[in-house]
């Protein structure tokens, strides 16, 4: 619960009802994708020219990553999180009496860091268990990708940007 209650500011994606979860409802788009929301709302949608099998093999499970989006989001808002706190204590090496204590920062997001510098624009689906996030900063003209894996009825975090090799317990470390 407390777990929950640290990253409930992350949620950016977290209604459901905006995204489509019924496999039958999932329509391919004239430029190759089909959207899992409608574009009013969040505007995500899966490219379909790369993928690994045809659109009817893999309807089930573009469904159900509809359901996932906000929870893959919000481990990418985590990381993110994690890895610019890391940055912040490696980086830092000011005298001794201007030194900033970065131990007591928590891995939660303060107030004014809630709000992403990017979004959720595609979803890749080149191999099968694997899938990649493009995503598109709101601030500059810049994109990265976040690759996870689906073993085990868990998603695992793979890359993010040039970061590769995550380990599946990256969040413990």
């Amino acid at each position: 619960m407390i777990y929950m209650q640290r990253y409930a500011g992350f949620n950016r994606y977290g209604d459901l009802s905006k995204f489509i979860t019924d496999p039958d409802l999932l329509q391919t788009t004239g430029d190759g994708g089909v959207y899992i929301s409608n574009e009013d709302n969040y505007g995500i949608a899966v490219y379909l020219k790369t993928c690994y099998a045809s659109f009817d093999e893999v309807k089930p499970f573009i469904a159900f990553l509809a359901t996932q989006i906000c929870e893959l989001d919000n481990a990418v808002q985590r990381f993110d999180r994690k890895s610019q706190k890391k940055r912040i204590r490696r980086d830092v090496s000011l005298p001794s009496p201007y030194r900033i204590d970065y131990s007591s920062m928590e891995d939660n997001p303060t107030p004014q860091e809630e709000k992403s510098d990017y979004i959720l624009a595609y979803i890749y689906m080149e191999e099968k268990n694997r899938i990649s996030l493009n995503y598109w900063c709101t601030t500059e003209n810049s994109e990265f990708d976040v690759v996870f894996e689906y073993k085990e009825n868990k998603f695992f975090m793979r890359s993010f940007g040039i970061i590769d090799n995550i380990p599946d317990n990256w969040e413990d470390e």
